[in-house]
């Protein structure tokens, strides 16, 4: 990931580059004007400790922002990966997509950042229908570029097939290509106090 976005920026533009512990940044107290997180938060151990982290790093009146994703409910592909792959192995089915969509509560979320001595909290529900040229490509992308491919490999499953049967879940439930997927994130503004 890191290589990737180093990709996007020029030689000459003064940004740097570092893998860290969200539970435990290598930065100074109050060195940073924002934080920002996209897609993270939901897969940290200690979600509590990292609003904590990232409040420490922050300077007064920074801002921290952060997205993750709403529930399954508004997120059906996603709901139809995590159904249709657990149909495939009832008595141990994956769990991989449970994960990203299970932090959504938005009461505990305030909670903890007020906790961690954020003020200002801010919380946004965006919707959007993203374009997909091919839903059966987007079905394989769902079950390879994720952890789902090696618990699926765990459990003795064959991940083509599951591809091949999610795709085919994909165009009932959305039609033919191109076709849209609606997805929604909670976006999350706060400021440190």
């Amino acid at each position: 990931m890191l290589e990737v976005a180093k990709a996007k920026f020029g030689a000459d533009e003064a940004v740097e580059f570092r893998q860290a512990d969200a539970l435990s940044l290598p930065f100074e107290d109050g060195g940073f004007d924002i934080v920002v997180c996209q897609f993270g938060v939901m897969f940290f151990p200690d979600k509590a400790g990292s609003y904590s982290e990232a409040r420490r790093v922050l300077a007064p009146g920074g801002s921290y922002i952060f997205n993750v994703w709403d529930a399954h409910r508004h997120n059906p592909g996603y709901r139809i990966a995590h159904e249709l792959v657990a149909a495939y192995f009832p008595a141990d089915p994956p769990r991989f997509f449970e994960v990203p969509f299970a932090y959504h509560a938005i009461d505990p979320i305030k909670g903890a950042l007020a906790e961690a001595g954020f003020t200002d909290l801010r919380v946004a529900a965006l919707s959007r229908v993203q374009p997909v040229a091919d839903l059966g490509r987007f079905a394989r992308a769902v079950v390879y570029g994720s952890p789902m491919v090696d618990q699926i490999g765990a459990r003795g499953g064959d991940p083509d097939a599951i591809v091949a049967a999610l795709g085919a879940a994909f165009h009932q439930e959305f039609g033919s290509a191109p076709g849209g997927l609606p997805l929604q994130a909670i976006v999350v503004e706060a400021t440190r106090g």
